[in-house]
């Protein structure tokens, strides 16, 4: 399987390597994480304020690729695509339905990334989270789109007691590897 170029994620080639939740999946060291609920990625006017903000951080494009390792497949090559900043919701849904057309209720896990190597989105399906990464001086910008209030994980930790199963031991190790 061929590996897909960033320097955001920790991407693996073979699934016995595979990093997912709770585990750190972000390689920057210094970006802050927020949580949002997930089994989706955005609504309409989030999406608008997200190409908004990528344009202003001189994206061109964004992808969008499967933690391939993280799911139960017979796959040998990940989900990988290009979106247009230009692109709607609809654009974004329709590529990914291609995919999966029932997206959402199989399990899957993907990177959301850019060549602006300041910010990185990993959609998790255990827990159901998404994961914002991102450098200080965009924490505000992206809690805006994302109406994410302080880190997140207040608004979500009963969720995630519930995904986990009260797992004390999986609640803790998100909480330390993503400073929440």
């Amino acid at each position: 399987m061929k590996q897909m170029k960033t320097s955001v994620f920790k991407v693996s080639n073979a699934k016995e390597n595979v990093i997912y939740p709770p585990n750190q999946v972000f390689m920057k060291s210094d970006f802050q994480y927020m949580l949002t609920k997930g089994g989706g990625f955005i609504d309409d006017i989030g999406y608008i304020k997200l190409m908004d903000c990528l344009r202003k951080l001189g994206e061109k494009e964004f992808y969008i690729l499967e933690n391939m390792g993280a799911n139960i497949t017979d796959r040998e090559t990940p989900f990988y695509s290009k979106i247009s900043v230009s692109s709607t919701l609809q654009d974004f849904n329709r590529i990914v339905y291609q995919f999966d057309p029932i997206f959402g209720l199989i399990p899957y896990h993907f990177f959301i990334y850019g060549q602006n190597e300041n910010w990185g989105i990993y959609l998790c399906e255990y827990p159901t989270i998404n994961i914002i990464g991102c450098n200080e001086s965009l924490v505000q910008d992206f809690s805006v789109i994302f109406a994410i209030r302080g880190n997140g994980f207040d608004d979500q930790k009963d969720f995630i007691s519930l995904e986990y199963q009260n797992n004390t031991e999986l609640i803790h190790a998100l909480i330390t590897n993503y400073n929440l």
